[in-house]
């Protein structure tokens, strides 16, 4: 196979087999569009799914709901709970329950296939405005949390509130469409990264601490820098450069060049690296083959056995980074 046929393979796999369906992207459609005509506009989509980088199942989506009235920051609770009473009694079809929270509300639905839930965020629009000349926003920094860190987050409120901070949703959103649209390997690239590091996540839970928003921007940087590039190149390269970033904060935030969104690598002890850097030595064994793949039956095992992250039993240690796993299966059943 030449450079081009393998790319393409690889980019069909990540199409069929690690990105949102159709159906389901339909499916979130409509809920957010139900939110947005209830809550009279003010509304966008935040994260991944909003930069067209989730992969699937989704089983979450932020969105955030611009607030005029400054006051909120003193007292949120009051306002999430007249918003959770109000979606309660709106007549959204599927809402199974709505949760409030001190600085968010949690819709769950139970009308799809799969679970899904949307949070609903406060945000307060600043003056100040990104490259693009969109509005920064000052956001519960509960928004920077995924939603199983979120309710630790919550927990651990009266020992530590939650703080506002800035950000800047729509200059990451932005940058990620202009970067696909010169080069459409991106996202395939980004999505097949995020698919080897949810398996693990998977497999190792709270042992695993990579994060995929950093790896989501190691992907961005390496497409900023290699335009051109071809979804083989940037898997293999960013997979390669996993114990580099462990090392220190590269990643400055958009909204404040004085926040790294890769700070969190500073608190990383040794066995919680060592044990990425030995998941990153077995998945990267197996990327620096996918060159010279004959066919493309030989290509899906090599995509599958990187994606064929199982942790050992109990008694196991992992501290050898020599044995590859490829044990090919169908990880996107799960």
């Amino acid at each position: 196979m030449n450079d081009n046929a393998i790319n393409q393979v690889i980019n069909n796999y990540v199409r069929d087999n690690l990105s949102p369906k159709p159906e389901h992207r339909t499916y979130i459609s409509a809920k957010y569009e139900a939110l947005c005509a209830l809550l009279g506009g003010g509304c966008f989509q935040s994260g991944s799914y909003a930069r067209f980088t989730a992969i699937n199942p989704v089983h979450d989506l932020d969105i955030i709901y611009v607030v005029r009235d400054p006051t909120i920051k003193l007292d949120p609770r009051r306002f999430m709970e007249a918003l959770a009473a109000k979606i309660k009694n709106s007549g959204i079809p599927g809402i199974k329950d709505v949760q409030v929270q001190t600085h968010s509300v949690t819709i769950i639905f139970d009308d799809g296939d799969a679970d899904f839930s949307i949070d609903v965020v406060p945000a307060l629009e600043l003056m100040e405005r990104n490259i693009y000349h969109e509005p920064l926003y000052e956001v519960p920094e509960i928004l920077k949390f995924n939603p199983h860190n979120r309710v630790y987050r919550y927990q651990n409120a009266a020992v530590r509130p939650i703080s506002w901070v800035k950000t800047d949703p729509r200059g990451y959103i932005h940058a990620a469409s202009a970067l696909n649209d010169a080069n459409s390997n991106f996202r395939h690239a980004i999505k097949f990264g995020k698919g080897w590091r949810h398996f693990c996540k998977m497999a190792y839970e709270d042992d695993f601490k990579f994060k995929s928003f950093h790896f989501e921007q190691m992907f961005f940087r390496f497409f900023t820098d290699h335009p051109g590039v071809s979804t083989t190149d940037a898997i293999i390269a960013c997979l390669g450069a996993v114990p580099t970033a462990l090392e220190q904060p590269q990643f400055k935030d958009r909204a404040n060049d004085k926040v790294f969104i890769d700070e969190y690598v500073r608190e990383l002890d040794g066995k919680q690296k060592s044990l990425i850097v030995k998941l990153q030595a077995e998945a990267y064994a197996l990327a620096v083959r996918l060159p010279g793949a004959v066919n493309s039956d030989e290509l899906h095992k090599m995509l599958n056995g990187i994606l064929d992250v199982e942790r050992p039993k109990p008694a196991a240690v992992y501290t050898s980074a020599s044995t590859v796993i490829a044990r090919p299966r169908q990880p996107w059943a799960y």
